[in-house]
C-alpha cells in the first residue's frame, strides 16, 4: 500500500544538492499556507511538505533544492525520518523567480 501511494499520488521531481547535478526522485507533496514568525510579525509563506523514500534519497540537507515542473523549493529545516525510517519528511519554501 505504501508504494501504491507513491506510484499513484506521487509526483516526479528533481533533487539538487549544492554543486551536484540534479537527479530524479518521486515525492508526495502537501502545500499548506503556513503562518510563521519573522521578526516582529507573522508572514504567510508558500511552503511545501515533501515525503521522499529513504532508498531514493540518502542524506537530504538544509539548502538543497527540489524541482517540480517550473517550481523550485529550498529545504529550510532539518529533514526528519518517520518512525519506520523509510520516509523523509522535508519542509521547503517556494523560491521566487
Amino acid at each position: 500500500m505504501f508504494e501504491d501511494c507513491f506510484a499513484h499520488l506521487g509526483k516526479d521531481a528533481l533533487y539538487q544538492s549544492s554543486g551536484a547535478a540534479p537527479f530524479p526522485i518521486r515525492v508526495l507533496i502537501k502545500q499548506p499556507d503556513t503562518a510563521y514568525e519573522m521578526g516582529d510579525g507573522q508572514v504567510i509563506g508558500h511552503m511545501a511538505i515533501f515525503e521522499i523514500r529513504t532508498h531514493e534519497l540518502a542524506f537530504p540537507k538544509v539548502g538543497d533544492q527540489l524541482i517540480i515542473a517550473d517550481n523550485r523549493y529550498k529545504i529550510f529545516s532539518e529533514p526528519l525520518r518517520d518512525a519506520s525510517n523509510t520516509v523523509w519528511e522535508i519542509t521547503a519554501m517556494v523560491m521566487e523567480g
